[in-house]
């Protein structure tokens, strides 16, 4: 559970569990990355936010992760288009109130959890920035490191070539926005910023050549260890022709194997 989570985040109950759209792993008792994403064009959709890798919490969301400069560009931007009238999400208006009163990582990430979980059972939750659809992707960490490494740099990038970064990255121009602060922060900060940004256009570059997108379809339920093998020894087929996700695969096949019968 996330430091300092109050009860209104404690008191969720139930279980709710993803499968991660790349690789169809179960993410119960794994670590994902978050992204939040817009709907840029009708059908099209870009991310929001940096990827934030953290433990699935079997409720829809993340924790478990140490709020960084990616947390905090996240939570001031949004309070920013909050303040600006630009966010609506009369689906979910107390999740919306509870971040508007005290803008925090944890509350943002349940507001998105709270539209994004209920929408399967309430059809389509509106949940809008600029008038265009926010939703979020979960992704399992270990396919998501295989297939966009976090590759050191030799040297952080200076101003000129952040921005330049972030203006040729496959991200919104709201995310642009939330971003354009990290370019005048300190050499780390701008570093990791660029690493980050480069992880998103990696992945983007892989779903378009493989005519997958930044917001599929994903199945969610209940999931138990059965089901977890179950869906490991699946992706060992699906993913037969992608070695470097067999690896991720068959570790979690591994894992899952040894684990002690209840």
């Amino acid at each position: 559970m996330l430091a300092g989570a109050g009860p209104w985040y404690r008191s969720r109950v139930g279980l709710f569990d993803f499968r991660c759209p790349i690789s169809g792993l179960s993410l119960r008792a794994a670590n994902a990355v978050h992204i939040g994403l817009i709907e840029a064009t009708a059908g099209r959709w870009l991310p929001l936010t940096l990827p934030l890798v953290g433990c699935y919490d079997r409720a829809g969301s993340i924790d478990g992760f140490t709020p960084d400069f990616r947390t905090a560009l996240f939570v001031a931007g949004f309070a920013g288009f909050v303040r600006a009238g630009r966010v609506a999400a009369p689906g979910a208006r107390e999740e919306l109130a509870d971040f508007t009163r005290a803008p925090t990582i944890e509350r943002l990430l349940y507001l998105f959890e709270r539209v994004n979980t209920m929408s399967p059972w309430r059809n389509i939750v509106p949940f809008t920035l600029d008038g265009c659809s926010l939703r979020q992707v979960l992704i399992h960490a270990g396919v998501f490191a295989a297939l966009a490494p976090a590759t050191p740099q030799t040297r952080p990038p200076d101003y000129e070539q952040l921005e330049d970064q972030l203006a040729r990255a496959p991200v919104a121009a709201q995310a642009r926005e939330l971003f354009e602060a990290v370019i005048i922060e300190s050499d780390a900060v701008r570093g990791a910023a660029s690493v980050a940004l480069r992880q998103l256009t990696r992945l983007d570059r892989w779903l378009e050549q493989h005519r997958r997108s930044w917001s599929p379809d994903c199945e969610s339920g209940q999931f138990y260890p059965d089901d977890d093998l179950k869906f490991a020894r699946e992706a060992r087929t699906t993913l037969a022709g992608t070695p470097v996700l067999l690896l991720v695969v068959d570790r979690v096949i591994a894992d899952l194997e040894a684990e002690p019968d209840d």
